[in-house]
């Protein structure tokens, strides 16, 4: 499954505006990522560990299609994919709609993957 989502998520992750990708389970445990090197990616991603599953909790009580918070200079946007998946995409500032776009597109491969091989 790791690889169907590392091929699935590759267009995203080499975008120069998207500095990493995640895919989180409902409960905030990440099965999937794929991040730039980059150290303040890091301090960002231990800051948001602790409130991931706050914001998960939200995205799905709240039926959302979307949700993003920003950290620094560092943008993290949160797409359900499931009921129990969402991708996180963490862009820079200049993270364009042309991303944006991307990532409802590979969203919905995700879904139609995740749908038909489970």
């Amino acid at each position: 499954m790791n690889w169907k989502l590392s091929e699935i998520l590759k267009t995203i992750s080499e975008d120069p505006s998207i500095d990493g990708v995640i895919v989180y389970r409902v409960d905030g445990v990440p099965v999937f990522s794929n991040l730039r090197e980059n150290r303040k990616i890091l301090e960002h991603l231990y800051i948001l560990e602790n409130q991931i599953k706050t914001l998960l909790d939200y995205i799905f009580t709240q039926n959302l299609d979307e949700t993003s918070i920003k950290i620094r200079e560092l943008k993290i946007k949160l797409y359900p994919i499931t009921r129990t998946l969402v991708l996180a995409a963490l862009s820079n500032s200049s993270a364009d709609f042309r991303a944006e776009l991307e990532i409802k597109r590979i969203i919905k491969e995700l879904r139609d993957y995740l749908f038909n091989e489970f």
